[in-house]
């Protein structure tokens, strides 16, 4: 049987999603794997999706009962893989992408940064040296929103500062990312002790997902982050209390 004009597409396109999917689950493709804007859509939606139009662009060459079994576990495969896409459980994704956040500063932009923020402005130094020997259990980049922080060039939005949200033993520290740092007059550091409340609420950019978060000294810092399940998550194993 000769496939119709639409199933090679379905098929084509399929094969193409999956491909992605596969390089950016061994690590070979990385370069997606930054705050936003895409999240985790390439090791959820986008093999789930293109498993079911792959399954649509065979359909014609399986038997009508087999078909529609076939289909039908496609359409639920990427559903599936848009639930993990909202929710990003912590358990989900191969190592790499697991391990990303505790195995330290990997963005090479960061990196390069780093011979042009004077020690005195470089955030997260100054926080590690400040702790040493202590090391956070686990980090995780995030931007902080706050109206105080105003617009230090044109490529900024305004109040919002990226970095890194580092666990320690006895509190939150957010740290902003050396990038950030080259543009601002000092280091931008905000130390949130525990116990934590955590809240959920839409953000101001675009309705991206915000986490709030107020410390036992009424410390209150507003999170923009992919996967706000996740921290919230994160926080609460870190934070039993909070």
């Amino acid at each position: 049987m000769v496939l119709s004009p639409v199933s090679l597409v379905a098929l084509v396109a399929g094969i193409v999603l999956l491909g992605a999917g596969t390089l950016a689950w061994s690590g070979a493709w990385r370069g997606w794997a930054r705050p936003e804007p895409t999240r985790s859509a390439p090791i959820t939606l986008m093999p789930g999706v293109g498993l079911f139009l792959v399954a649509l662009g065979v359909l014609p060459l399986i038997t009508a009962p087999v078909g529609g079994v076939v289909v039908l576990a496609a359409f639920l495969a990427a559903l599936g893989s848009w639930l993990v896409l909202l929710s990003e459980p912590p358990w989900w994704g191969p190592r790499w992408w697991r391990d990303r956040d505790a195995a330290g500063p990997s963005d090479v932009e960061d990196v390069l940064w780093a011979g042009r923020v004077p020690p005195e402005h470089d955030s997260e130094d100054l926080v590690l040296r400040e702790r040493a020997p202590e090391m956070p259990r686990w980090r995780r980049e995030v931007v902080l929103l706050d109206p105080a922080l105003g617009r230090p060039t044109l490529v900024h939005d305004d109040g919002a500062c990226r970095g890194s949200l580092l666990a320690f033993a006895d509190e939150l520290v957010f740290a902003a990312a050396r990038r950030d740092d080259a543009t601002r007059p000092g280091p931008t550091i905000r130390v949130l002790p525990a116990p934590l409340d955590l809240a959920r609420e839409p953000g101001p950019r675009d309705g991206r997902p915000v986490v709030v978060v107020t410390a036992a000294d009424g410390t209150r810092c507003r999170f923009e982050v992919t996967g706000p399940w996740a921290l919230v998550s994160a926080l609460r194993r870190s934070y039993p209390s909070s």
